[in-house]
């Protein structure tokens, strides 16, 4: 056999799918992750099984293991403000105060979306080597920051105030409660504003006390509906 002494120029290696989180579309398809056509973000516990660095090998044996646990009431607590406008007067705010609540969106679908791709055990199989990241959770967040977030749009937000009456409760003006158990209808209103920035990744909500503040106090929840672009 004659040789040529030319070296080649390109070295082939096979390389798995998964070191690229972003899922591109060709001419015949893609494997894009099929998503529900709406979401509500609102009271919902979510727990999954997983091995200490994130796999989801083998189910059987990850249950013996501490389980993960999700609860979309803490991720929208810690993902929102709340404060008074300090552009009203002195006057509303002794009477019926004016509440800004600033909600970052983008970081609470995230989190929704984490959890439930995590007890779905969607990623399944794939091991830490087979990331770029070498980490699994990392390689999940990337996943749905690159293809799933941009494909859900915010709708409508439901806002649920509830006073209580400070007269008769030893609690401190001004002192509002994050609490789930005021989303019932009765406590529901519609007397309040949403501003959102370009990308909906933030969203502030602008709203009067209908109470007198000086006698009344409230807690509050809310809920965030999505739907699909």
């Amino acid at each position: 056999m004659r040789r040529n002494y030319i070296s080649p120029e390109y070295v082939y290696k096979k390389v798995n799918g998964t070191l690229s989180m972003s899922e591109e579309s060709t001419f015949f398809g893609a494997k894009m992750l099929e998503v529900e056509d709406s979401l509500l973000i609102g009271n919902e516990n979510m727990i999954w099984n997983q091995r200490f660095n994130g796999e989801q090998i083998d189910k059987v044996t990850e249950t013996t293991l501490a389980p993960k646990l999700y609860s979309s009431v803490e991720s929208m607590g810690l993902n929102h403000t709340i404060s008074m406008d300090e552009s009203q007067t002195q006057s509303k705010k002794e009477k019926n105060t004016r509440w800004i609540i600033d909600i970052n969106v983008s970081k609470i679908l995230n989190e929704y979306l984490f959890a439930k791709l995590k007890s779905n055990r969607t990623f399944e199989g794939i091991r830490t080597q087979m990331t770029v990241y070498n980490d699994i959770d990392t390689a999940v967040k990337k996943y749905i920051e690159l293809n799933v977030n941009n494909r859900y749009s915010l709708v409508r937000v439901d806002l649920y105030v509830e006073y209580v009456d400070l007269r008769s409760q030893s609690v401190l003006r001004y002192q509002n409660k994050w609490s789930p158990s005021v989303a019932i209808d009765v406590n529901k209103t519609n007397k309040f504003q949403t501003i959102s920035d370009f990308n909906q990744n933030n969203i502030r909500i602008l709203f009067d006390q209908l109470q007198h503040s000086s006698q009344f106090k409230f807690d509050y929840f809310f809920n965030l509906y999505f739907e699909k672009i």
